[in-house]
């Protein structure tokens, strides 16, 4: 079992040089452009998951079904789901609130890297260790 051991460790590279590094500012801009990139990959995700989620609602025949369970309880024929949650109408909802998300997590991005910055001055930024492994 040792033999094994030893064969092992002997196959790995050394332990390449170690580096402690302190980070102590996060580049406004760049926190900026990363935010409105992921919000914007996100809003594309919530988009096609909305439409994913109204094509299978909408194949399983719920909407029917919440349609005859509604006039039941009301007792008329006046609430139409299907009508009310039409393709338009949720895909319009979709696109408003992906933009609403896009603008608010682009300023949320900002500001967290300012406030960041604000911190790492008072405290001396936050120590990252880096290993070169070659």
């Amino acid at each position: 079992m040792t033999n094994i051991i030893n064969r092992v460790r002997a196959s790995r590279p050394g332990s390449g040089k170690q580096v402690k590094l302190n980070l102590v500012h996060i580049e406004f801009w760049s926190a900026v452009k990363v935010g409105f990139v992921i919000q914007l990959a996100l809003a594309i995700a919530n988009i096609v998951g909305f439409f994913a989620l109204w094509l299978v609602l909408n194949n399983t025949g719920l909407f029917s079904s919440l349609n005859g369970l509604l006039n039941g309880i009301v007792g008329g024929s006046s609430v139409d789901v299907g009508n009310q949650l039409s393709l338009p109408r949720v895909m319009s909802f979709a696109v408003g609130l992906s933009a609403f998300n896009i603008v608010v997590g682009t300023l949320l991005a900002a500001v967290s890297a300012l406030i960041f910055n604000v911190i790492s001055r008072i405290v001396g930024g936050i120590g990252v260790g880096f290993t070169n492994n070659q």
